[in-house]
């Protein structure tokens, strides 16, 4: 043991494989800038209150769900009936500026 090194000669790989991790199938994280983030898209009413929030990974654009905030609107009605569903009027910021979402 006198004439043996600590350090090998030869380069090897490291003991610890660095690759993306593999146990991260959660729909509401993903990478954005390399960190782990989530997204909130959020429909709102006039008054502020919350109607329709839905949680996607960090790197998800906001255009991409538009639909599923608009899907995911109910609105009960004071007396019978089914709850509304389409708000009369949509305001949004610049990431929701397609041509489609203004159709």
């Amino acid at each position: 043991m006198a004439g043996v090194s600590r350090l090998h000669p030869r380069p090897r790989p490291p003991a610890r494989r660095r690759s993306p991790k593999r146990g991260l199938r959660t729909p509401a994280l993903g990478r954005s800038r390399g960190r782990l983030t989530s997204k909130i898209h959020l429909a709102c009413d006039a008054a502020g209150r919350p109607l329709a929030p839905v949680v996607t990974g960090g790197n998800t654009n906001d255009c991409t769900q538009f639909t599923a905030v608009m899907e995911a609107i109910r609105v009960p009605r004071s007396g019978p009936g089914r709850p509304r569903t389409r708000p009369a009027h949509v305001i949004g910021d610049k990431g929701y500026s397609s041509k489609a979402i203004r159709t």
